[in-house]
């Protein structure tokens, strides 16, 4: 019985390996079947079409990366201090599982963003966190969680990309601070 749920998680391995590097529309069921060392059939055993099969491992996956960064931003500490929390979280979350991240970061945009779940869409988090700390006194709240996921995710994508060589303590840190900056709240740093 241990057998097929092993290879099943060797399939996600490889799809999820693909799906990172490759991309979601370059990457095919050939592809992944090769990658796990599984005949295309052994695929279809546990999932109905690569769309389902990113679909399921898209949703864990942001799962896993939102429930504890949604808890740290839900934290009874002041707004600065779970700030930087959440952005060393994501820090940590990237450097120990960078394909996982990369993953999430480059097949998001391959479903459509109402299917997620408000607790586990990055984007509403962040929205919500922006919106408790300043309602309407900041203006518009999704503006400006965009603009802090760009301030700390662009570093991330130029680390993936080799721009940035190393996402030092002092890197995060300066993210943070820029963040903190931004929804005008005191640096814990």
């Amino acid at each position: 019985m241990g057998r097929p749920n092993l290879k099943k998680e060797v399939i996600e391995e490889a799809a999820i390996r693909l799906f990172a590097t490759k991309g979601l529309a370059r990457t095919v069921i050939r592809d992944i079947a090769r990658e796990a060392g599984v005949t295309e059939g052994a695929l279809y055993k546990h999932y109905p079409s690569k769309d389902a099969m990113a679909w399921a491992l898209f949703q864990r996956e942001i799962d896993r990366f939102t429930t504890p960064f949604a808890a740290l931003l839900a934290e009874e500490i002041p707004a600065a201090q779970r700030l930087v929390k959440a952005i060393d979280y994501t820090y940590d979350y990237y450097q120990q599982s960078p394909t996982r991240f990369t993953f999430i970061l480059l097949t998001q945009h391959g479903f459509p963003e109402e299917d997620l779940e408000a607790q586990t869409n990055p984007n509403d988090v962040i929205i919500r966190f922006v919106d408790e700390l300043h309602g309407e006194k900041q203006g518009d709240a999704v503006l400006m969680a965009a603009m802090v996921m760009g301030a700390v995710m662009q570093p991330l994508v130029m680390h993936r990309y080799g721009r940035i060589p190393l996402l030092t303590e002092e890197v995060v840190a300066e993210v943070s601070r820029a963040a903190c900056r931004m929804l005008e709240v005191d640096d814990a740093h």
